[in-house]
């Protein structure tokens, strides 16, 4: 983490081109926290409803990503800065509170990912009058995530399931507004040191739900030979998976090219989507011993797809082609039982690893 700790008033400030090394803040830390929290109560909705699971995971993880990208172009880390996080950190507590019960706490999780939005809004319009040169990109970011904004607020003007509709045509407009602002942002890239290791925090806690996953499997049911080695299994894949990521976590991805540096970061939607699916998957089969993998299988092969197009995304293409054929046998294999499938999965896992490990490494494109 920087050691250096600003508490004084400052502008914002353009980060990209510092020589300084740079980690994670103490307050981008915090930040993190109340995610966890939020991934584990998004786990419980997963069992009832797959669109459910879906459509909250989303506008919580764009919530994290939009203070990430801001933190990483004009983070100062002084008052103003954590007076404009702070309280988003209260409003992400707020939406994670809601998901449980979301057709009678709706209101509630629209108007604090609002709140969400509005306070980034509001840094990056100070960031644009502050920084001239980032004006272009502030400010369609501004005018594309109000828009979004204001419709998540009209949607409080209806109902549930209507109000759901509102929600998906708003969160389009917030994804796509960063795919078309390209040209601003290749004179402003993304400080390519500090996004990885956003990222890999990221994925951490999704991992790590992977563990409460299989902790709270063996606490609901009665520890067995069989479902011992099922909680085993998962968490040895889920350290595979682990692996596999943190293996190729660096620049090269980020720097390539604007396209490519897009694909690695929405690729992280899936990615930790099908990761928290595995945990609550490995969860059922420790409940469920004799059922069929699907489970389990179909997120792990989604993990692997997204590991394989990320590699592909950094020109590493006989990786990438690898980890597309595991994610196919993957598939193939969730409809075995779980007592076989999760060996071969745990196989597949460790041939990857082991290639990574004993391959030449090749020269990525700058």
């Amino acid at each position: 983490m920087e050691g250096v700790v600003v508490t004084q008033w400052q502008p914002p400030r353009l980060r990209l081109f510092e020589d300084a090394h740079r980690r994670a803040t103490w307050l981008e830390l915090l930040y993190d926290l109340v995610f966890v929290v939020a991934v584990a109560e998004l786990a419980d909705v997963l069992p009832r409803s797959v669109p459910a699971f879906v459509g909250l995971f989303v506008p919580i993880w764009w919530a994290w990503l939009g203070y990430v990208f801001y933190a990483n172009r004009f983070d100062t880390d002084d008052v103003s800065h954590r007076l404009l996080a702070l309280p988003q950190i209260l409003a992400v507590a707020a939406m994670a509170a809601s998901v449980s019960d979301i057709d009678q706490r709706s209101g509630l999780f629209a108007i604090a990912y609002v709140v969400v939005r509005v306070l980034l809004i509001v840094a990056y319009v100070r960031a644009g009058r502050h920084v001239p040169e980032a004006r272009p990109l502030t400010t369609r970011y501004a005018v594309g995530f109000a828009v979004a904004a204001l419709i998540w607020l009209a949607s409080l003007a209806v109902e549930p399931p209507q109000r759901y509709a509102f929600w998906a045509v708003a969160l389009a407009i917030d994804l796509v507004t960063p795919l078309l602002t390209r040209r601003a942002q290749g004179k402003l890239p993304p400080q390519s040191e500090h996004l990885p290791e956003r990222f890999g925090l990221f994925v951490v806690i999704v991992l790590g739900e992977v563990v409460a996953a299989v902790v709270l499997g063996l606490k609901g049911h009665d520890v067995t030979p069989g479902t011992l080695l099922i909680a085993l299994a998962g968490v040895a894949i889920a350290m595979g998976f682990w692996w596999l990521y943190f293996g190729h976590t660096d620049e090269s991805v980020v720097l390539r090219t604007r396209l490519a540096g897009q694909v690695w970061v929405y690729s992280h939607l899936p990615l930790s989507l099908g990761l928290v699916a595995f945990g609550i998957g490995i969860e059922h089969a420790i409940m469920h011993p004799s059922s069929s993998s699907w489970s389990v299988g179909l997120p792990a092969a989604v993990v692997l797809a997204v590991l394989g197009l990320q590699h592909l995304c950094s020109s590493d293409r006989r990786a990438g082609v690898i980890r597309l054929g595991a994610a196919a046998l993957t598939l193939a294999t969730s409809a075995l039982p779980v007592a076989a499938a999760l060996p071969l999965i745990i196989l597949y896992a460790a041939a990857q690893v082991a290639y990574d490990l004993f391959r030449p490494q090749p020269e990525l494109a700058a």
